[in-house]
């Protein structure tokens, strides 16, 4: 089911005041240092929830972009992946099922909307869908399984920000 159509994800209005910066890649550099794993829970996997986001005005998937549409998309507004593992040019060989992925900062400036105040999501491709995880920096590679309440409610946030084009125009083709 669409996160559109999902009846427990918020509706994009109740997300207005809420937050979404690209989290600095010398600080991503520094937790690694200190030895911190970044561990994500993939919305789009999860089976209790069965939710996709289609980069379309139709939330049934009709007309629906492909990938490159929403990377271009973050890269219009926030450039390139700062991961270091998926900058351009680098070694691809450990890619297996997503070839981009931006770390956020979420930061809830409204209402809570049983939301926390901040958290760490990822907006990326999963098997050359589009995919966002909830993410956490932690110790050890543990499982982690985020409240559904915020996975709905990053995944929202994430085609939020891919769904309208950007303001560019190339050969006839809104971008």
């Amino acid at each position: 089911m669409d996160i559109r159509n999902h009846p427990d994800a918020p509706d994009f209005e109740e997300l207005q005041d809420i937050l979404v910066e690209p989290v600095p890649r010398s600080e991503i550099e520094a937790r690694r240092e200190n030895g911190a794993l970044l561990i994500e829970d993939n919305v789009r996997e999860r089976e209790d929830l069965n939710v996709v986001a289609y980069v379309s005005d139709d939330s049934d998937g009709t007309n629906a972009n492909d990938i490159g549409v929403p990377l271009f998309r973050l890269i219009q507004l926030f450039g390139t992946p700062q991961l270091p593992e998926f900058q351009a040019g680098e070694d691809i060989s450990g890619r297996r099922d997503a070839t981009f992925k931006y770390l956020f900062r979420v930061t809830n400036k409204g209402d809570p909307v049983e939301l926390p105040s901040e958290w760490l999501m990822t907006i990326h491709d999963s098997h050359v869908r589009f995919a966002a995880s909830v993410a956490e920096w932690r110790d050890e590679n543990t499982d982690f399984v985020a409240d559904p309440k915020l996975a709905l409610a990053s995944y929202a946030l994430a085609l939020q920000l891919v769904l309208d084009p950007v303001e560019c125009v190339y050969e006839g083709v809104p971008f």
